[in-house]
């Protein structure tokens, strides 16, 4: 920027509406060493002309009121200021914009948004060229024709030039602009091919991937069905064997009179039980997750059925009946094991209780008895299999049930005082059922 240009004596006035902009305009060109009036309308920068004598007015063309059109002639109206240099600041791009500042008499365009040092270059060129403009006398007026409009200009020669040379620069920049933008596009086409290529590649290997995982599945599911079928028949065949044993053992107990005889016949009818219950309960595990997780209102315990239960009364909250849950079908197989532990080992059981809570964003189920309790260091043990005093499957078989919707289950009464079975369903997995 050239040194003589950038001093105090010269004045600036940004008329703006928008107060965000004047000021960083404001800014910019008290820093490049001018000093600057701001007005936010066409109106006010009138008024301040009456006062003040700016060495160059930069206007915006698009306010509310007076535009900036209608302010330049004003300005060039007024034979104390006509001499004053008018740069429109616009974000239009249409030829009209050139005739019409070119008939209000308007010094200079610049194009929003638009360069910083682009900006001052302008002002200084017109600061520079201003004492020629003073003195140039031809400013006779043309009329010309342009979109079917009739149009009279009265700039002088210094002034058409400047404009010519502004929309000229302008429309280099633009170009320049738009030859970028066509080779970024260019490079952007390029790397999509690129992209596209491996894209391309990267799905035929997973549709490749795909056919060998349904291979696999598909075998997998065969070799499940088939492995299910032996399961299925090896169990049916156990029990008729089994039924076949029991048949002769009940026969060796009527017609054998040997007290002593009898006490090894009673331990092998336990053995005949606990061997009924693990066959039932082979059963029941190859069921688990085969048709999927169902929800389930935890209403259904008012159904659950379990043995020598007709002297313990069965308690439920009035939450239970509000909720749901995304369980396995086998869901209520849960419920029976719970009460029927507590049956087979809570001792003088006389009630049963349940009810729901929120818990964070989980929903607390807890059943609780007011039996025996179990131990500290059994808490854990009990979900284990084969530890617990009968089958050692029943618990076991609980939370395996549970765990295939990620449902937790957990044991905090206190010995002597009853058991309580927290069952911690995480979000997602219940919802208030519907009024």
């Amino acid at each position: 920027m050239p040194e003589s240009y950038t001093n105090p004596d010269i004045l600036v006035l940004i008329v703006e509406d928008s107060k965000t902009q004047a000021t960083i305009l404001q800014h910019l060109i008290e820093s490049a060493g001018y000093q600057v009036l701001v007005a936010n309308t066409g109106e006010e920068a009138v008024a301040l002309l009456h006062d003040h004598r700016p060495t160059l007015i930069l206007t915006d063309i698009v306010m509310p009121g007076m535009n900036g059109y209608e302010l330049c002639r004003v300005v060039k109206n007024d034979p104390n200021t006509a001499l004053i240099p008018v740069i429109l600041v616009t974000q239009l791009y249409d030829p009209q914009d050139v005739i019409e500042g070119l008939e209000c008499g308007a010094d200079n365009f610049i194009i929003k948004p638009y360069d910083n040092q682009y900006l001052l270059s302008r002002i200084d060129v017109i600061i520079a060229n201003r004492f020629l403009q003073q003195n140039d006398t031809m400013n006779l007026g043309i009329e010309v024709y342009f979109s079917g409009k009739r149009h009279y200009i009265t700039s002088n020669r210094l002034q058409i030039l400047n404009i010519l040379l502004s929309t000229y620069e302008i429309a280099i920049q633009k170009n320049n602009e738009l030859a970028e933008t066509k080779d970024s596009l260019a490079a952007l086409n390029e790397q999509l091919r690129d992209t596209n290529e491996v894209l391309q590649i990267s799905n035929d290997k997973l549709t490749k991937e795909i056919i060998e995982r349904k291979r696999v599945e598909a075998a997998l599911s065969q070799a499940n069905s088939k492995l299910n079928l032996l399961s299925s028949i090896t169990r049916h065949d156990m029990k008729n064997i089994l039924m076949a044993m029991r048949g002769y053992h009940d026969l060796a107990l009527m017609n054998n009179p040997d007290t002593s005889f009898h006490e090894y016949l009673t331990k092998e009818s336990d053995l005949f039980i606990k061997l009924t219950n693990q066959i039932e309960f082979t059963r029941l595990y190859d069921e688990l997750g085969t048709f999927g997780a169902v929800w389930k209102p935890l209403s259904i315990v008012k159904t659950t059925v379990f043995p020598h239960s007709s002297s313990i009364e069965l308690i439920m909250s009035s939450d239970i009946a509000k909720y749901e849950i995304f369980a396995d079908p086998l869901i209520e197989k849960v419920f029976y094991n719970l009460f029927e532990n507590s049956v087979r080992h809570g001792g003088s059981v006389t009630r049963i209780s349940l009810s729901a809570e929120l818990s964070g964003s989980s929903l607390c189920v807890c059943v609780m008895d007011d039996g025996s309790g179990i131990e500290d260091d059994d808490k854990e043990q009990i979900f284990l299999r084969g530890y617990g005093k009968n089958t050692g499957l029943g618990l076991f078989l609980v939370r395996e049930i549970l765990s295939i919707t990620n449902i937790s289950i957990r044991e905090t009464g206190k010995a002597g005082e009853g058991v309580c079975f927290e069952l911690m369903i995480p979000s997602g997995s219940y919802r208030e059922v519907p009024v």
